[in-house]
Order: structure tokens, then C-alpha cells, then sequence
């Protein structure tokens, strides 16, 4: 167990929190949605069709703007699970934002697909794998990736007392 581990006496120390926290949860807090893309993640690894890279973290897209949570799946051009000859050659990114949901992106083809803003993994799964097979936007990608993640309310929560921290808005 280490120091950061270690529950503190209630005001042994001036200035420190008095509830222990640990790392794993302090981490959740600054980037609440790391739940959602282990969930993504194990699903991808499920599927066999692991990403090259997956990214989640905080960025501002303006100066003054709004912070905004993201995940993104990223495919690099030549990776065996793209067939289609076009996403094959660009790769594929499927990426998340608390502020606009879900997006695939396959060089200057860009799709936003119309599933829920916190949509299951096995959903995301379907348009990672029709965002490799056809392209981003294949037809009937959505149909079949309509469910919302079992979890979401949870991270409504997270995402809710994340804005309030923050200043920002929620989306």
C-alpha cells in the first residue's frame, strides 16, 4: 500500500481530505468517462478488432472554450482489420466527446452516426467494423447500433459534477 493509498485520521493533517482516496479514483474524477472506454476497449478486444491506439483525456478546442472529454480509437492506415480499399489506405478513427457523442472518421470521410451520445460498446463495435469493412456511414451501421450503454446514468452523474468542477457544460 502506498502513502497516497493509506486512509489519513480525520484532520491529522491541515489542509489534506479526510475521505482516502485512491489513485485509480482521483484519475476517475479528473477524466470521468475512463469507465466508458474500458467498457470500448473490452469490447474492440472482444471482437478481435483492437485499435492501434486508444486516447482519453481533456482538451480545450479553443483558447476561452469549453473543455471537452473525449475518447478516440484510431486504426492506422494498412491495419488488417480496414478491408475497404479507401479506409485501408487512410485508416479509421472512431472517436467520442461529451460535448457532440460519436464520430467516424476515415481520411476526409466524416460520419456522425445517430446512436446515442453514450452508446454501448457492442454498439460502438458495430460502427468501428462497418467503419472497416465499408466505410464511415455505412448504410444500417445505426440500425444495429442502437443500444445505450448499461451504465450511462453513471456517467451522467460523473460528467454532470465534472461540469460543475470545471465551470463547462455537459453537452
Amino acid at each position: 500500500m502506498s502513502a497516497i493509498d493509506e486512509p489519513r485520521a480525520a484532520g491529522s493533517e491541515a489542509g489534506k481530505s479526510i475521505r482516502p482516496m485512491t489513485v485509480d479514483e482521483a484519475t476517475r474524477a479528473v477524466l470521468p468517462q475512463l469507465a466508458y472506454a474500458d467498457a470500448i476497449w473490452a469490447r474492440h478486444r472482444d471482437l478481435e478488432m483492437v485499435p492501434d491506439a486508444l486516447e482519453t483525456g481533456v482538451r480545450r478546442e479553443a483558447l476561452g472554450g469549453d473543455q471537452e472529454l473525449f475518447i478516440r480509437l484510431e486504426w492506422l492506415p494498412g491495419h488488417d482489420d480496414l478491408v475497404h480499399p479507401a479506409v485501408r489506405r487512410d485508416g479509421l478513427t472512431v472517436e467520442w466527446s461529451h460535448l457532440a457523442g460519436w464520430m467516424v472518421r476515415s481520411g476526409a470521410d466524416v460520419h456522425a452516426p445517430a446512436v446515442d451520445k453514450l452508446a454501448a460498446p457492442r454498439a460502438v463495435g458495430v460502427l468501428s467494423m462497418h467503419g472497416g469493412l465499408c466505410r464511415p456511414g455505412c448504410t444500417g451501421a445505426e440500425q444495429r447500433a442502437a443500444d445505450r450503454w448499461e451504465h450511462a446514468v453513471y456517467l451522467e452523474i460523473a460528467l454532470g459534477h465534472y461540469a460543475e468542477r470545471t465551470g463547462g457544460r455537459i453537452g
